[in-house]
């Protein structure tokens, strides 16, 4: 479901290099394969379709150097694409059928509405999506990459929205460009794109935004280890002393289990953190109970890329 909603539509002069031919093609030659990075290059636009808010234009960033290409920032994985969806709630979801047991469910509000067999498949349920709401919220979105979340965050209706990314002039303007082409300009002034690198909490941005965010999202940030600690110290930081402020972390295997367990096992609970929820849900809406690790550590990794991790984290209660 989740790749479903992402479709790429490559510039109107577009020369296929054999590495396009190859790639366009992998769904013919290996049809179990699952797609949860979105983005060619920086001239393919992503278009993403959300059911409230229409169908939203993002382009990746060019990075320069090797540095920046580490940032990753040049795809739209599917642990954003999963937050878009939950922090732009479903809003006008409507149940068909006798009662609530019927199990017939359809998202609504557009022509051709879809219908889902089995409650499960929806993201969330109605008393969960006020649980992931940012209307009227103050939200910072960390290592943002497209954007994604942070642009429907201002379109579900936050009071106030900062998109932040690492620090690097053409992650910053990609991200620019993506609010203003998405963002109506009746909004725009709730929204800012600033750079971060996480763990810095003596820059400007970092002194003037302490305890200011009641919402702070977090998608595939957990890729690497070394970062985990600097994360959640950020994370930390800005987050509100209001007990209703929380983090939302969603993250994908890809990069292997084990990379992403050392942030829920470690560095969450040691920089003052505490997770209030945390499961796995895979692109269809099904739903297990996370593990740092599954079947001793010998997952398929064909089966793998298609979970993610999604948890609320709220300050450690005393």
């Amino acid at each position: 479901m989740l790749p479903s909603l992402i479709r790429l539509r490559p510039p109107e002069i577009f020369i296929h290099t054999p590495e396009d031919i190859f790639t366009s093609a992998l769904g013919t030659l290996f049809t179990g394969d699952f797609s949860n990075q979105h983005g060619i290059d920086a001239d393919t636009m992503i278009l993403y379709k959300n059911n409230k808010f229409g169908e939203l234009e993002l382009m990746v960033a060019d990075p320069k150097g090797e540095e920046q290409r580490k940032k990753f920032a040049h795809y739209l994985w599917n642990a954003g694409v999963l937050m878009g969806e939950l922090v732009g709630g479903w809003g006008n979801m409507v149940e068909r059928g006798e009662g609530r047991d019927s199990g017939v469910w359809m998202r609504d509000g557009h022509e051709g509405a879809e219908e889902v067999l089995g409650r499960e498949t929806w993201w969330v349920s109605e008393e969960e999506e006020g649980l992931w709401s940012v209307g009227g919220q103050t939200v910072l979105e960390l290592g943002a990459g497209v954007g994604l979340a942070g642009i429907v965050s201002v379109l579900a209706g936050a009071d106030e929205v900062v998109i932040s990314d690492y620090p690097a002039p053409e992650l910053l303007e990609n991200i620019t460009r993506n609010a203003e082409k998405n963002v109506p300009a009746a909004l725009r002034a709730q929204l800012s794109v600033r750079g971060h690198l996480w763990g810095d909490l003596n820059s400007p941005f970092s002194k003037a935004n302490a305890g200011r965010f009641t919402r702070i999202l977090a998608a595939d940030c957990l890729w690497m280890p070394s970062e985990h600690h600097n994360l959640a110290r950020s994370m930390l930081h800005f987050l509100s002393p209001s007990p209703h402020a929380r983090v939302f972390v969603i993250a994908g295997f890809h990069t292997g289990r084990a990379k992403l367990a050392p942030f829920f096992n470690e560095a969450v609970g040691e920089e003052g953190l505490e997770i209030e929820e945390i499961f796995e849900m895979d692109a269809d809406g099904k739903r297990r109970e996370w593990l740092a690790e599954q079947d001793g550590g010998r997952e398929d990794h064909g089966e793998r890329i298609k979970w993610l991790v999604v948890s609320r984290l709220r300050r450690r209660q005393t």
